[in-house]
C-alpha cells in the first residue's frame, strides 16, 4: 500500500497557521503538569514525528533537555532547514537534529526512543494507525508515546453567542450537519480524521500499548473588553487580520476544497452552494460590524473550549 504525506506545510500560508496555531495552545501550567504525568528526566531520547519547526521539542526542553538528544522527523525538506537553523536558540545542554523522513516510514532503528511524541500529526493522516505502530517501533521497552490531537468535530459545535449575531438553533444545527458531511467527505478523501483525538486511546491499546491515559486541554477562550489578558490580545489581532488581509486566490482554494470534501461525504452541490451563499450574504456586514465594535472596544464572545487531548502509552517491557 502506498501512503502519501497530503500537504506541503511549509507553504507560506501552512507555515504561518502551524506557527501562529501554537502561541497559545497549552497553558505553561498545562506544560508543567504533562512533563511530570510523562515522568520526563534529562538523558533520553526525544523523537518527535511530523516535528515541523521543532515546538514540542522546545516546549519541553527544560523538562528533559539536559543531556539529552532530541530527533525530529518531518517530511518538508524546507522546515526542517528552519528547524536546524533555530535550534541552538532552544537546545543547550543538550543536542537536538532533524531528519527528514515519513510517519509512515520513521528513519530510525527499532526502540531507539525513551519519548516518541506527535502533535496534530495523526489527524492530517489517511492510515494513522500505521504512524502510530512505526512510533512504536521506534520506542524502546518501557517507554512512553505521547500524542496531541484534537476533536475538532465536538469543539464545531461549541457555537458560542457574540456580540455580533447570536445564531438560532435552526442555524446551529445547519452548520453542524454541514460540518459532519464535510468531516466525513474528509475521511473518504484521505485527508484525516478531523475528529480522531477520541479515537487515540482505542488506537493505542489495539496496537499493545498500556497504561493509557489522556489529559485534556484546559484553555478556554473568550473574548471580553477591556481585553487585558494575552490570549485575548493575541485573539483580537488574528481577528482583525483574518478580515483585513484576505487574499481571493486563498479563499477561492479553501472553499474548493471544502467543497470536494463536502460533496465526498455525501452532501449535494445544491445544499452546498445554497448553505455558502447564505453564508456569504451576511458575512461582509457581520465583518463590518467586528472591527466596528473592536475599535470602540465593545465586541464580546462567550466562551468555548478546544476539544484537545494529551494521550500517553507506554510499550510493555515484554512482548
Amino acid at each position: 500500500m502506498k501512503h502519501k504525506d497530503r500537504r506541503d506545510w511549509s507553504e507560506k500560508d501552512l507555515k504561518k497557521h502551524i506557527v501562529d496555531q501554537r502561541k497559545h495552545l497549552w497553558r505553561e501550567s498545562t506544560i508543567e503538569r504533562v512533563a511530570s504525568w510523562l515522568d520526563l528526566r534529562s538523558r533520553i531520547t526525544a523523537v518527535d514525528i511530523g516535528c515541523g519547526l521543532g515546538y514540542l521539542g522546545w516546549t519541553f526542553w527544560r523538562h528533559y533537555g539536559s543531556g539529552s538528544s532530541y530527533i525530529g522527523i518531518d517530511c518538508s525538506i524546507k522546515l526542517l532547514r528552519e528547524a536546524q537553523e533555530i535550534q541552538s536558540e532552544w537546545s543547550e545542554g543538550g543536542n537536538a537534529c532533524f531528519v527528514n523522513g515519513s510517519a509512515y516510514s520513521i528513519p530510525l532503528p527499532d526502540e531507539c526512543a525513551d519519548w516518541t511524541m506527535c502533535q496534530t500529526l495523526l489527524m492530517h493522516l489517511e492510515f494513522p494507525e500505521n504512524a502510530m505502530n512505526e512510533m512504536i517501533r521506534v520506542t524502546k521497552r518501557g517507554g512512553v508515546i505521547m500524542c496531541m490531537e484534537p476533536d475538532n468535530i465536538s469543539s464545531s459545535m461549541s457555537m458560542v453567542s457574540n456580540s455580533v449575531h447570536s445564531p438560532s438553533i435552526e442555524e446551529k444545527l445547519a452548520q453542524f450537519k454541514i460540518q459532519l458531511i464535510w468531516a466525513e467527505g474528509r475521511k473518504k478523501l484521505g485527508r484525516g480524521d478531523w475528529g480522531i483525538g477520541t479515537r487515540v486511546p482505542g488506537m493505542m491499546a489495539e496496537l499493545g500499548l498500556i497504561n493509557i491515559d489522556a489529559l485534556y486541554n484546559d484553555s478556554p477562550r473568550f473574548v471580553h473588553p477591556p481585553y487585558e489578558t494575552e490570549v485575548q490580545k493575541y485573539s483580537i489581532e488574528k481577528m482583525r487580520e483574518n478580515i483585513k488581509d484576505k487574499d481571493e486566490d486563498t479563499k477561492k482554494l479553501l472553499r474548493r476544497r471544502y467543497k470536494e470534501c463536502f460533496l465526498a461525504g455525501g452532501g449535494s452541490l445544491s445544499t452546498f452552494y445554497r448553505y455558502m451563499k447564505s453564508v456569504e450574504a451576511r458575512q461582509e456586514e457581520w465583518e463590518t460590524m467586528v472591527l466596528d465594535q473592536l475599535e470602540n472596544s465593545s465586541y464580546c464572545h462567550g466562551i468555548s473550549g478546544s476539544h484537545f487531548y494529551c494521550i500517553r502509552g507506554f510499550k510493555p517491557e515484554r512482548e
